[in-house]
């Protein structure tokens, strides 16, 4: 089970038709959250009144005097990718990403920028968590997550199933303009310590260089996936 803390990630919850185990709202924010309850009734989902200690202890202090136990996350297989019906089809590819708060922050883009799923490896990734979950204010209800147990074998996949691969490099020559966006894309993003396998940038089509004009060479690795993810968006 899962804790949902906070409005826009309890509404999206329901409205994504989620199990629900229960729901707790703060004495005296019965008519702030009227309509939320409106639906934790018509779905027959029991709700409890609680005060602001048993909040403050259950789910930290940004709660916002609303918050559900749900189910756990579905996760998914490359077997995923089969049933996405759309031309120009873009996936995130995320290598070695641990940080929860990273992740959370990525489904926000990829739930913004309609990516259709991010692949993770079983190994030296985060799990779904509820700080990831929480910190997608909803998005992880939208956005299909893969865990693989190879990221090779992933992308070996993709490439024989009609993608083009990007992988963001430091030392790479490709602009991403000179990149057509009328192909299926499976971008890559690397974790800020250790950035992308050298294996994985072998298989890679595409070498690109984020360009920046600053004094700081790095970006934290939410911040490259929701630049990659705005310039490739379908």
């Amino acid at each position: 089970m899962i804790k949902i803390y906070g409005v826009n990630s309890v509404r999206e919850s329901l409205r994504a038709k989620a199990k629900i185990k229960e729901a707790f709202i703060l004495i005296g924010h019965e008519k702030k959250y009227e309509n939320i309850i409106t639906i934790l009734k018509e779905r027959k989902i029991n709700y409890t009144l609680k005060d602001k200690n048993f909040f403050n202890n259950s789910f930290g202090k940004k709660h916002q005097g609303i918050a559900l136990i749900r189910e756990d996350y579905q996760t998914y297989d490359l077997t995923y990718l089969e049933k996405i019906n759309k031309e120009n089809k873009r996936i995130l590819i995320l290598d070695g990403i641990e940080d929860p708060q990273n992740l959370g922050a990525i489904l926000r883009s990829a739930d913004a920028f309609s990516f259709d799923a991010i692949i993770l490896g079983n190994n030296h990734s985060t799990p779904i968590t509820e700080v990831v979950a929480n910190v997608s204010t909803g998005a992880i209800e939208y956005v299909p997550i893969i865990y693989v147990n190879s990221l090779i074998k992933a992308l070996t996949y993709l490439k024989e199933n009609g993608y083009w691969v990007v992988a963001t490099d430091a030392k790479g020559d490709t602009l991403a303009e000179n990149i057509s966006k009328d192909r299926n894309l499976a971008i890559i993003i690397g974790s800020e310590g250790f950035g992308i396998s050298k294996t994985l940038i072998k298989l890679s089509d595409y070498l690109l260089k984020i360009q920046m004009s600053g004094h700081v060479n790095s970006l934290n690795a939410s911040v490259s996936a929701a630049i990659l993810m705005y310039l490739f968006k379908n």
